[in-house]
């Protein structure tokens, strides 16, 4: 798909997304309040859009960081209010600056000319029309970056049925095993289905990470996240292997590994201390016996690492 093209499918989706808004259902949680008209339901969000940075960055996997770094459009608020978020100044305080779409068109064309490798909204979930909006008033040269969709995993299907053909590359967590935990520490009822559901969705539109040969970067595709918490709280086993299940071992899968007790997480026994080194070891032991083949992991002792 060429730019032109793109630019014609955001248009006509565009205002559906929108309208999405009137009585709003961008996320599993329908909260069904009228953000077009301002009104703010559980992302403290209305109908403008907050940036908490944008910047170059070179912290993400390799086939999406590459030698130039990603271009991260880090987005205030969030859909989900984990215990443990290590980015809470923004996602739960909601640090950052409104702006307007075409103030956040700059910041597209910015990095673009920074020759960042792709687009990266980090946190897209509630606010993705007006970045989409943002998008059709930026550069061709920020256009012809491959959009990234770095997300929790917690989405609507309506939205990303909508999104199928303009999302690039789909980056979604797998955060929990089973719904308890994810209503403790992220106040998301029914996680597990919809993630799974998200997760296959996602898969459907893109297939695999797709990697140019000649650049190691990934142009297109799905690459699955998953955060280990200590004392097993993320149900690690069962979710990588729910995930073999769904989507065979030849998913591309990040494992990160370096947790470390953020915001609420000093409340929380069991989470008010770093992953333990014991805990590392033994993820690497999982993936092995799961067989996944295109498996990353983030060492926590590696001085880089975080």
């Amino acid at each position: 798909m060429n730019i032109r093209q793109k630019e014609q499918l955001v248009k006509e989706r565009l205002e559906p997304l929108k309208a999405l808004m009137d009585s709003c259902v961008l996320c599993p949680r329908e909260c069904k309040v009228n953000r077009n008209k301002g009104q703010k339901g559980f992302c403290r969000t209305a109908n403008k859009v907050k940036i908490a940075s944008w910047n170059r960055h070179r912290g993400e996997e390799p086939f999406i960081s590459g030698t130039n770094g990603s271009g991260t459009i880090f987005v205030s608020s969030c859909t989900l209010k984990c215990k443990f978020c290590q980015n809470f100044p923004f996602s739960q305080m909601d640090h950052g600056i409104e702006l307007e779409p075409y103030e956040l068109a700059e910041k597209y064309d910015i990095l673009a000319e920074k020759r960042v490798h792709n687009i990266n909204f980090v946190t897209p979930t509630h606010v993705v029309p007006m970045l989409l909006e943002a998008w059709l008033l930026s550069s061709d040269k920020a256009k012809s970056l491959p959009i990234v969709y770095n997300c929790s995993g917690y989405e609507s299907k309506i939205v990303l049925d909508l999104l199928e053909g303009i999302i690039d590359i789909y980056l979604p967590d797998i955060k929990y095993a089973d719904n308890e935990t994810a209503l403790e520490l992220s106040s998301a009822p029914n996680y597990v289905e919809n993630n799974l559901r998200t997760i296959k969705q996602m898969h459907d539109q893109t297939g695999p990470i797709q990697i140019d040969p000649n650049t190691g970067l990934a142009t297109k595709g799905l690459a699955v996240r998953h955060l280990v918490l200590p004392n097993g709280y993320a149900g690690t086993e069962i979710s990588l292997s729910r995930l073999k299940e769904l989507l065979g071992t030849d998913v591309y899968l990040s494992v990160m590994c370096q947790y470390f007790p953020a915001y609420k997480a000093h409340e929380i026994p069991f989470l008010d201390k770093p992953l333990p080194e014991e805990d590392f070891f033994k993820i690497l032991d999982l993936i092995e016996q799961l067989g996944f083949e295109n498996a990353l992991t983030q060492d926590p002792y590696d001085p880089g690492g975080a």
